[in-house]
């Protein structure tokens, strides 16, 4: 028997669910029996369950793998698949070991930290030792633990020696204190001036305060862009363009932080911009504000939206079979963290891609894990009280 095609079988069993009455080819339907995507006989064929899903599969991802041996796609499919519950397993791991790490108003956002951590795919007993590390480092710079534990996370991702940094930072934070007032996630806003500095070697106060005054609903967003653009004039106009693109009715702090990210990558608007639309379009009503998670997902494959979107459904998925969080809208967001992680070339599952396509580099992760844990995540898990004020709408 030879190897069929997923066009061949997605023809097939297309025309048999409309109630048509096609002639199978004998190796076609041969396949789909062995697999029990069919039952019956060529000349009175019944659909079942599995071929259904079959269906529904080569709908999405069809527009690529249709010349592809079934075989082989479903090989690969099973791969990744079995990756994605590997990874959602492990978070479960980091979650049971690093819950006595943080103070209670930041064990919620253990979570995107134990998705990041399984990621990495190294040694999950020395990344939860190295992690408890990197905490123990900020747990007595003051202020709010979350802040404290999304700095973690970022000295921890920059795998930075932290006694290099440490008396610098304290410094830092506290004059970020004195600029932004006691309440300001100074630590954060710390480790991203000096993990990124700018030309010259250290960090830019003065264009945190430059940024600042132009990003008004995030000193994240300020000390990310600041410590990669000392030229705020260009930068500027580059996140302005972006934000006119994503949301041109507007000012959304939704479309204000999908730029910040792109800028932050360096991504051209005409390049990114669509591209970030098309996903927020695709994403529906996964999340309230699409534009960040869109912006993300744009930064880690090539993919049509439409399947890339059906990745993060099935990341989702496997994260509330593993119960990591308690709303559907955070598995969604654990979903995306999932995606987000995953080797490009696996999730494309093309074995040719692994030894030539771009890792995720070191400014992608940064303003990953801003955009996911600040952004993204951290409104789910520790939504502001009724009657708290709002961010004000970016300049």
């Amino acid at each position: 028997m030879r190897d069929v095609s997923c066009g061949e079988v997605r023809t097939y069993l297309e025309a048999l669910a409309s109630g048509g009455h096609p002639t199978p080819d004998p190796d076609v339907w041969a396949s789909l029996l062995t697999n029990t995507a069919v039952t019956g006989s060529p000349t009175q064929p019944e659909l079942t369950p599995v071929g259904r899903h079959v269906i529904e599969e080569l709908a999405v991802i069809g527009y690529r793998v249709d010349p592809l041996p079934l075989n082989q796609v479903s090989e690969r499919l099973g791969r990744l698949l079995s990756d994605l519950d590997g990874v959602a397993k492990t978070a479960e791991y980091f979650l049971a070991e690093l819950g006595p790490v943080a103070p209670t108003e930041a064990l919620p956002l253990l979570r995107p930290v134990a998705i990041d951590l399984a990621n990495r795919r190294e040694t999950p007993e020395e990344l939860a030792k190295e992690f408890r590390n990197a905490w123990g480092s900020v747990e007595v710079l003051g202020g709010d633990p979350r802040d404290r534990l999304l700095a973690a996370q970022l000295l921890h991702d920059s795998d930075v020696a932290v006694g290099t940094v440490y008396a610098p930072m304290m410094n830092t934070i506290n004059r970020v204190r004195e600029i932004a007032g006691p309440s300001s996630p100074a630590v954060s806003v710390a480790a991203l001036l000096h993990l990124a500095p700018a030309p010259g070697g250290s960090p830019s106060l003065d264009s945190f305060v430059r940024w600042r005054n132009a990003t008004k609903v995030s000193d994240e967003a300020a000390a990310l862009l600041a410590s990669m653009f000392p030229d705020l004039e260009a930068a500027l106009a580059r996140r302005e363009a972006l934000r006119r693109l994503l949301d041109p009715a507007g000012k959304s702090a939704d479309a204000m932080f999908a730029a910040s990210v792109l800028t932050a990558v360096r991504a051209q608007p005409e390049d990114k911009g669509p591209r970030t639309l098309a996903l927020a379009a695709a994403l529906g009503t996964r999340f309230a504000h699409p534009l960040t998670p869109a912006a993300l997902l744009s930064l880690r494959s090539t993919l049509e939206p439409p399947e890339l979107v059906h990745w993060v459904d099935l990341a989702s998925n496997y994260a509330k079979a593993r119960k990591l969080a308690p709303t559907t809208a955070e598995l969604n967001a654990l979903g995306l963290a999932l995606v987000f992680g995953l080797p490009r070339a696996h999730l494309e599952f093309d074995p040719a891609m692994a030894a030539t396509a771009p890792t995720m580099s070191r400014v992608e992760k940064l303003a990953g894990t801003v955009a996911f844990t600040a952004w993204i995540y951290r409104p789910l898990a520790s939504p502001k009280p009724a009657g708290q004020p709002q961010p004000a709408p970016a300049a």
